[in-house]
């Protein structure tokens, strides 16, 4: 596979600086001077521009005079010298950047007159760029960083250039590396998104911190971040409410907790963990610092000390997480271990020794009922700290079970820290601290649940009546209110096959004790898009944090997860055990609501107040909905953050041997199906497709293309029923470049069903969906030899070329806007 068109910024084979190296106190003179004393492994040039070059003889005049073009240009130069530079570079095919140049100090219209021009020369040229105010890419495996940087496993990516600086250097004194820190605020090309896609394709980060004070392209950014929690633990933290207020915005309290609740359901849904504190993203990168392990939920302690061990439990029961329940065979194993069978956390005494904790350890570990293990040791007279912590770091290589070691004090446990950093066993100061880190992991595995679930914009049997729908819209709008009059309301839930009658009484022998009062409904977030929300009624609505916030589209197994999730989940049908997320026709409601939220995009709240029975009954007694001025019809849902399973191009044909087959959009749970289609492939087809001898796809891939993000990619599957199993046939599949106007595409048939027609009615239908998304170009390599695919190539509309890197691979491009489909 080709390399990442970021690979430039993150392993440059040379670089060149720019700027005034002559000045002590210049940022290019600083990056200079890391590159030199940390033996940067490429060619590095620079350009003095303060004066002839006096300091080092290896400075060049300017860009014309360098004796080679530079894969990266690190630009240090006044604002004013930034337009000139950057057509230079288009001139010399210098084609990434890194725009150093602050321009913090200039007026907000300046700088944005300026990121305006640049922006255009760069696009021009075909430049990239970073920047500006950004120092680049540190990147310590090839000595792009500082001397206080280590390298390791964690990618960092940062909006807050004092933020990074602070995690460096609390990093540099707790043994933990990073594979690549990037710190990027308002960038005038390369984004966020594209970042956290690099990290995500990086065989070197295992996984991805991130700090977040703006979302901005709220649909890229989620799109990257799924993609990323698909194969590497992905830790956000965000600025909080006061970081908010700073950019002047006038925010209440209950706005910020909406878009903050918003947020957090965002990334839950996303498959990443939040964390709201510098001490949690601390945390969160010791646990994720090693190769990630799955475990179950259920905390096993072990403790020198009661008091220790009590706070631990504390912080694992508020977290919610379990404490493993020991059975009576482990307790059993555990005699003359412990001086007591209390149970779990188990207390050693303050005379344990390195063998009893390894004694312990070890069978706590191999017992079916731990999941993972908190090992605290305090520092009293006689512990063998080093000697412990070298038995615990032992088996922790032998365990596919976290184990989190909090060895307290300071001075006297400095050396098991080391040795736990050295052998990448995440440790920690506080109880409390690896508590957190436990409860990251256990997160993390529940918000993998979410990346599973494919959801449509309509997952119930009864469709609803859009045309109606979308009538009625339009006659609220053409009488110049937002707001839907009541009977328009109760038009338009029946289209959805929502019963309202407004003004209705509650039936005279309803009782408090027979209903309960719920709040149910759906906002707008200025980024994240429409959200519905769930709340307990009456006067409990008002009180802080009492909303629930979930992204549509929702299926059954997310508006179940939605509820419990609410201040509901503790309720009980009335007068029945049944659990309230087992309330059918709540679930329903909550169906119905996700579907209007994916299907009228002109909708903008909808505020239900309603009650249940027992007998899974929801009577809806107030409505209100308003609208906004988005297009009433709205089929490429780019109104949502989280693009729905599109139904649409599911299609049902029949190929020349009268076989029948469907065409859709793959599925995660399409992953095995996938693997062993792969696996089936003659060596000549998995040649011709991948350019490898791979026998079957590694996860990482698997993931990739079986999880896909709607939105941005589409793979395209043909199945059949065969002994009355579904199985593929072939699959075309292509992925939007960044430039946002051009995708690339790839197309694989079984060999026995070459042939039939399958991969020129696949491709069509693959050109038909991307023409629909408004790119204009798809291209696509296929080796020289290859002389079926580039067969069907020219039956379609594309034009070959030599590739200019490859000459045994051909480039072929269509052009979109002139293709007419295949009928």
């Amino acid at each position: 596979m080709r390399p990442h068109y970021l690979t430039p910024f993150f392993a440059p084979q040379s670089v060149v600086i720019v700027g005034p190296l002559s000045s002590s106190d210049a940022l290019s003179r600083s990056v200079y001077d890391n590159l030199t004393l940390n033996h940067y492994q490429g060619e590095l040039y620079a350009v003095n521009t303060l004066s002839p070059s006096k300091i080092n003889a290896s400075f060049f005049p300017n860009l014309n005079t360098l004796p080679a073009i530079p894969d990266l240009l690190m630009l240090d130069v006044p604002v004013d010298e930034v337009q000139g530079y950057l057509e230079q570079c288009g001139e010399l095919n210098i084609n990434h950047v890194v725009l150093m140049t602050n321009v913090t100090q200039l007026e907000q219209q300046h700088v944005e007159e300026l990121k305006s021009v640049w922006r255009a020369i760069t696009k021009a040229q075909g430049i990239r760029v970073m920047g500006p105010n950004c120092a680049g890419v540190m990147r310590p495996l090839i000595g792009m960083s500082t001397s206080l940087m280590k390298p390791g496993t964690l990618g960092m990516l940062s909006q807050s250039t004092a933020l990074t600086s602070g995690v460096l250097d609390w990093a540099s004194g707790n043994g933990l590396g990073f594979s690549a820190v990037v710190s990027l605020n308002d960038s005038i090309d390369i984004g966020f998104a594209e970042i956290v896609d690099y990290l995500v394709s990086d065989h070197h980060t295992q996984s991805i911190l991130i700090f977040v004070e703006e979302v901005a392209q709220a649909r890229q950014l989620m799109s990257a971040l799924r993609e990323a929690a698909r194969v590497k633990p992905t830790i956000v933290l965000k600025a909080d409410k006061h970081a908010l207020l700073r950019t002047g915005d006038q925010l209440s309290d209950v706005d910020f907790e909406q878009s903050d609740g918003i947020f957090n359901a965002a990334l839950r849904r996303v498959g990443v963990v939040r964390v709201r504190t510098m001490t949690q993203l601390f945390a969160a990168a010791r646990a994720c610092s090693l190769r990630y392990r799955k475990s179950g939920p259920h905390l096993a302690i072990i403790s020198n000390g009661e008091g220790p061990a009590a706070l631990a439990t504390d912080r694992a029961l508020d977290n919610y997480i379990p404490m493993a329940r020991l059975s009576e065979q482990t307790l059993n194993s555990l005699d003359g271990l412990i001086n007591n069978k209390s149970g779990n956390p188990i207390d050693l005494g303050a005379t344990a020794k390195a063998q009893q904790y390894k004694r312990v350890a070890q069978l706590l570990l191999n017992a079916p009922e731990v999941d993972s293990l908190l090992v605290i040791l305090c520092p009293q007279h006689g512990s063998e700290s080093d000697l412990t912590a070298y038995e615990i770091a032992e088996l922790a290589k032998k365990t596919n079970k976290p184990i989190m070691a909090c060895w307290m004090g300071d001075q006297s446990v400095v050396p098991a820290r080391r040795l736990f950093s050295a052998q990448r066993v995440p440790n920690f100061r506080t109880p409390e601290s690896a508590v957190d880190a436990i409860r990251y992991i256990n997160q993390y595995l529940h918000n993998q649940q979410m990346l599973f679930q494919t959801t449509s914009s309509r997952v119930i049997d009864s469709q609803p009546d859009l045309d109606r729908a979308r009538t009625i819209i339009h006659e609220q709008i053409d009488q110049g209110s937002h707001t839907l009059t009541q009977l328009n309301t109760e038009k338009l839930l029946a289209a959805f096959d929502l019963t309202y009658r407004a003004n209705m009484p509650m039936p005279p022998n309803t009782s408090k004790q027979s209903r309960i009062m719920i709040d149910l409904g759906v906002v707008r977030d200025s980024t994240l898009g429409p959200s519905l929300y769930i709340s307990p009624g009456g006067m409990a609505a008002h009180l802080p944090h009492s909303k629930t916030y979930a992204l549509p589209p929702l299926n059954h197994f997310l508006a179940k997860e939605f509820i419990e999730r609410s201040l509901l989940s503790h309720l009980n049908h009335p007068s029945s055990e049944k659990a309230i997320s087992q309330h059918h026709a709540l679930i329903y409601l909550i169906l119905r609501l996700s579907e209007m939220c994916c299907e009228l995009a002109a909708i903008e709240t909808i505020e239900l107040n309603l009650w249940l029975k027992d007998d899974d009954y929801v009577e809806i007694l107030y409505a209100h909905i308003t609208l906004n001025k988005e297009p009433v019809t709205s089929f490429d849902y780019r109104h949502l953050a989280i693009h729905p399973y599109p139904l649409d191009l599911v299609k049902s044909l029949t190929l020349k041997n009268n076989l029948s087959i469907q065409i859709r959009p793959i599925r995660p749970e399409d992953a095995e199906m996938e693997q062993e289609f792969v696996r089936n492939l003659s060596e000549d087809s998995r040649y011709f497709r991948f350019l490898d001898a791979l026998k079957e796809l590694p996860r990482s891939l698997l993931v990739r293309f079986t999880q896909l993000d709607y939105a941005t990619e589409m793979a395209l599957i043909a199945t059949t029923t065969i002994d009355n199993q579904e199985k593929q046939l072939g699959v075309a599949r292509f992925t939007t470049n960044p430039d946002g106007e051009s995708c690339e595409f790839a197309l694989v048939i079984a060999d026995q069903f070459q042939g039939l027609g399958l991969g020129s009615t696949l491709m069509n239908e693959l050109i038909v969906c991307a023409k629909s998304r408004q790119l204009r170009f798809m291209t696509g390599e296929v080796l020289g030899n290859n002389t079926g695919m580039l067969h069907l190539m020219h039956k379609l509309g594309f034009h070959s070329a030599i590739a200019e890197e490859e000459p045994s691979l051909r480039t072929v491009t269509l052009n979109l806007e002139n293709y007419q489909p295949i009928l």
